[in-house]
């Protein structure tokens, strides 16, 4: 930018570095990051070119080579960067993937061009059920409660893949979360985690969780990132780990249907929600020993992290409640209903009930505006600003909202079987 100083190129630097991060994990922006790119247009062209290079990443390819000459262009211009960069200080280790997504793309670009004038080889379609929505690295992935645990793929309006992931019993989806190329399913029916792939899509794991998953969350870092969870009967522990496992409580097991706990990483803790007791427990990540633990009352179901190390509890009793960094209520909104699901998105927060309402909370002014959906089962906050809900149910499917709650667009679903 003309005029720059060398204190504002740095912060620009930082300021692209997160962006970078967020766009590659799939996370929505913080209010910082939204008020910078209000007054830099540097920072809001380089956004731009991330999220084309993320779309020209996810374009269907042909299946054919690259010709030589391209080839050796390709390479010779990698070498060229690679010299340049060598004598400059060593790049954050999160940002050395997107070269490599550079290189991708210029190819890519290159070889699906004539194919980016044509329609997308996907088909608009229906959904079964919807339960659980994840943002992935290949659009939106779709869980279903339909018997057949039905995972579909969406581009927009468009179902790219679908598979059947199956189990011993009809699954019961109740989260999903997205750590890096990979996203992980709870699924409390067949008490395990489906670790899933989406380029192409297929299940590459299930990790058994013997007392049933209430709530999972993921956290990226130098180890290729780690998943929790929390069990129905009150275990916490880390997938892949199976000898490091805590219980924050005892109890006896609960009707799928009510299966639900916040599992979340904020300010190197690890915040869980014990709706039974009412209690919001904070944890080493580590070690995972219980540093604190603190009764909010109600019956806490989900968490959200908020900029400035506070954290966001949903409680199904009808409340949304924001902590501090140790868990104690700073602040309540009273809600209507009975909301489980939980979506943040700078100062706007999207709570789900499933009997039928969508509910938005300005967490600046407080104000609280409902709006009926027939069947709302989950709500993710998406990077653009926006938020996905899933509608369960015959007349449901997908739709994605702004902050006003305007509908962006919508894809139908149908009943399960």
């Amino acid at each position: 930018m003309a005029g720059m100083n060398v204190n504002d190129a740095q912060h620009c630097e930082m300021v692209q570095q997160q962006l970078e991060e967020r766009v590659g994990l799939g996370q929505s922006l913080t209010p910082e990051l939204r008020a910078h790119l209000e007054g830099c247009p540097e920072c809001r062209a380089h956004l731009k070119l991330l999220l084309e290079l993320e779309a020209a990443l996810l374009e269907d390819v042909p299946p054919m080579q690259p010709p030589a000459h391209l080839k050796t262009q390709v390479l010779s211009a990698a070498r060229q960067t690679h010299t340049r960069t060598a004598a400059q200080a060593r790049p954050h280790a999160s940002r050395r993937w997107w070269p490599l997504m550079l290189g991708a793309a210029a190819v890519s670009g290159l070889l699906a061009f004539g194919a980016l004038l044509t329609p997308s080889r996907g088909t608009a379609a229906t959904l079964p059920d919807p339960a659980v929505v994840v943002a992935a690295a290949d659009g939106l992935l779709v869980a279903s409660n339909d018997g057949a645990g039905t995972l579909n793929l969406l581009r927009g309006d468009q179902v790219t893949a679908s598979l059947r992931s199956s189990g011993a019993q009809p699954s019961w989806f109740t989260q999903g979360v997205r750590l890096g190329d990979r996203v992980y399913l709870a699924d409390a029916a067949n008490d395990r985690v489906l670790e899933v792939g989406t380029n192409p899509l297929k299940v590459v794991r299930s990790y058994p969780v013997p007392d049933g998953v209430a709530g999972l969350t993921a956290s990226s870092g130098p180890d290729g990132g780690r998943v929790y969870f929390k069990t129905v009967r009150g275990s916490v522990g880390r997938l892949g780990d199976p000898q490091t496992q805590i219980t924050v409580a005892r109890e006896k097991g609960m009707p799928l249907a009510d299966v639900m706990d916040g599992v979340l990483l904020s300010g190197g803790k690890l915040f869980i929600t014990h709706h039974l007791s009412g209690e919001v427990c904070l944890l080493d990540p580590d070690t995972l020993n219980v540093v604190k633990r603190v009764v909010v009352g109600g019956a806490p179901v989900d968490l959200a992290p908020e900029a400035g190390g506070t954290v966001l509890a949903l409680d199904v009793q009808g409340r949304l409640l924001r902590l501090n960094a140790s868990g104690e209520v700073i602040r309540s909104w009273p809600l209507p209903g009975h909301p489980d699901k939980l979506g943040v998105n700078g100062s706007v927060a999207l709570v789900t009930d499933r009997a039928g309402q969508l509910t938005r909370i300005d967490l600046v002014s407080g104000e609280v505006q409902p709006m009926p959906l027939a069947h709302p089962m989950d709500v993710i906050a998406l990077p653009d600003g926006t938020f996905a809900v899933a509608e369960g149910g015959g007349e449901g499917g997908v739709r994605v909202l702004d902050e006003t709650l305007k509908t962006s667009w919508k894809m139908e679903g149908r009943g399960g079987k």
